[in-house]
């Protein structure tokens, strides 16, 4: 499966590298788009769930590395106050 790594700015414009062991990442969060902290949680949710279901479609386990970045992701967005500032995608 093709391995996808990209790019996100945090509000305080730290830059941070997310991976997906599937290209399905790029359907859900494309490069210039800016989220909303409840916009990129859905999305990215939906998005590394999905990547994990097609690993398990083809070898018969889900991705614990994408099912990890998601619950990093999480803690992340939790941590921040304001949910209608924007993620940046690069």
């Amino acid at each position: 499966m093709p391995e996808v790594n990209v790019t996100i700015e945090w509000p305080d414009k730290q830059k941070d590298s997310i991976y997906s062991p599937s290209t399905v990442l790029l359907q859900y969060i494309k490069s210039g788009d800016s989220l909303s902290i409840q916009d990129f949680d859905e999305r990215i949710s939906q998005a590394l769930q999905l990547a994990s279901q097609r690993v398990y479609e083809r070898y018969g386990f889900e991705c614990t590395s994408a099912m990890g970045e998601l619950a990093r992701l999480k803690a992340r967005m939790a941590s921040i106050n304001d949910k209608n500032q924007l993620i940046k995608i690069l």
